[in-house]
């Protein structure tokens, strides 16, 4: 029984780190659906962070927030991400397309030698954190 409760332990502690490490936010939305977005990738240099809905129904990100350590917050246009999807966010000048938004920022955001990334949903719920430490 030991054993039993040890390993129980010690997958549950797994679990909890591999949620935290990808940066997975599951959440519930205002009509019950389970939202399933995560942070998946980010370059601090080149100035863009990945987000991936791991989830079966498409996830709305309209007025969604990404946002750094210092506060730089950009907020998601009308945007939904299907299922499987991925959408690129670039600090950079562009053309907003189905897989890279841009945040038309004159100079950089993020730090290079690492920052954080908070995903918050239109209410304020964060939703996914990645942090080069965790990766």
């Amino acid at each position: 029984m030991k054993n039993y409760i040890s390993t129980a332990y010690i997958l549950a502690l797994v679990s909890a780190l591999l949620v935290f490490t990808v940066g997975l936010g599951i959440a519930t939305a205002e009509d019950g659906e389970e939202i399933t977005v995560i942070i998946s990738n980010a370059s601090w240099v080149d100035e863009w962070v990945e987000i991936s809905n791991v989830g079966e129904p498409a996830q709305d990100l309209t007025n969604w927030t990404l946002q750094d350590e210092q506060n730089h917050t950009y907020t998601f246009p009308g945007f939904a991400l299907a299922p499987g999807g991925v959408v690129t966010v670039h600090t950079e000048t562009g053309n907003n397309t189905d897989t890279d938004l841009y945040w038309n920022m004159a100079s950089s955001v993020w730090n290079n030698d690492g920052d954080v990334a908070t995903l918050a949903d239109e209410t304020g719920n964060v939703i996914a954190v990645y942090s080069p430490v965790t990766r």
